[in-house]
C-alpha cells in the first residue's frame, strides 16, 4: 500500500501522462497547456515541503510544455530564487508579467514586488505594489499596499510606511496585517489610545497573538487602566506560558514584588 507521501505525486504524474497521451494535432496545445498545470501544482507542493530537487524536475517539465504561460514563468521564478539564481527568478518574473492576462497582472505584480523588496531593490518594490494596488482588477489591493508598507520600514522610512497602511485599510478596514503593522508602529511612537484602538479593533477579527497582549498590556498599564492591563497580562500568561513576551511580563512582574 502508497503511504499518503508518495500516493499524490503519483497521481497527479498519472494524469499528466494521461493528459499528453494521443492527441491530435488541434489538441496538443490545450493538452500541454493542462499538462504544464498539473507540473505546476506539483512543483509548488515540493517547494512548499522544502524539496527543490523535486521542484525542479517537475517545474521544468511544466516550462517545456508551456512556455507562454506566465504561471510557468513565475513558479520557476519563485524555484530560482529558492536556488540563489536571482538574476534568473527576475527574468521569469519579467517574462510572466510580459503574458499576463489583465486578470493575472496585479497578482504577479504584487508576487514580483515581494521579490524586489527581498533583493532590497525598494524603489522598484514600491513601483510594482503601486501598480499591483492600481490595478482595477485586482481584488485585494490592500495586500499590496501592506506589502509596500512593510518595505518602506526597511528604508527604514516609517511615515511612509504608516501612510501605506492606513491606505490598505481604506480599501479593507479589517485588514488584519495592516492592523497588526499600525499596532506596532503606534507602540513604537508611544501613542497608547492608538495602541487600545488597533488592539480591540484586531481582536474582532483574529485570535491575539503574544506580541498583541504584550503591546495591549505595556498601552493600558501607561493609560492607567489596570484592570485592562490585567486581563492582557493573564491571557499572555494562559495561551502563551512559553513566549518570550511571557518571560519579559514575568520579569517585570518580579522586579515590581521587590
Amino acid at each position: 500500500m502508497l503511504c499518503k507521501r508518495t500516493l499524490i505525486p503519483l497521481v497527479v504524474a498519472g494524469a499528466v501522462l494521461l493528459l499528453t497521451g494521443c492527441a491530435s494535432t488541434t489538441e496538443l496545445q490545450d493538452r500541454r497547456g493542462q499538462a504544464a498545470r498539473v507540473y505546476v501544482e506539483l512543483g509548488q507542493h515540493y517547494l512548499r515541503r522544502g524539496e527543490l530537487r523535486h521542484a525542479k524536475e517537475n517545474l521544468d517539465r511544466a516550462l517545456e510544455q508551456d512556455p507562454d504561460s506566465p504561471q510557468v514563468q513565475a513558479a520557476q521564478a519563485m524555484l530560482q530564487e529558492r536556488l540563489g539564481r536571482i538574476d534568473r527568478a527576475d527574468g521569469h518574473y519579467r517574462r510572466a508579467l510580459s503574458l499576463a492576462s489583465s486578470e493575472d497582472a496585479g497578482m504577479l505584480w504584487n508576487n514580483y514586488g515581494t521579490f524586489l523588496c527581498r533583493q532590497g531593490r525598494l524603489e522598484e518594490a514600491e513601483e510594482a505594489f503601486a501598480r499591483a494596488a492600481r490595478d482595477p482588477l485586482y481584488p485585494t489591493p490592500e495586500m499590496a499596499w501592506t506589502n509596500a508598507g512593510i518595505c518602506a520600514l526597511k528604508v527604514p522610512d516609517k511615515e511612509k510606511a504608516e501612510r501605506l497602511f492606513r491606505r490598505a485599510l481604506k480599501e479593507d478596514p479589517q485588514h488584519v496585517p495592516a492592523l497588526l503593522e499600525m499596532l506596532r508602529l503606534s507602540a513604537e511612537a508611544g501613542h497608547h489610545l492608538q495602541v487600545r484602538a488597533y488592539f480591540q479593533r484586531l481582536r474582532e477579527q483574529t485570535r491575539p497573538t503574544a506580541e498583541m497582549l504584550w503591546l495591549c498590556h505595556q498601552a493600558e498599564l501607561a493609560l492607567g487602566n489596570r484592570d485592562e492591563a490585567g486581563r492582557c497580562a493573564l491571557g499572555l500568561k494562559n495561551d502563551f506560558p512559553d513566549s518570550e513576551e511571557t518571560a519579559r511580563l514575568r520579569k517585570l512582574e518580579n522586579r515590581g514584588n521587590r
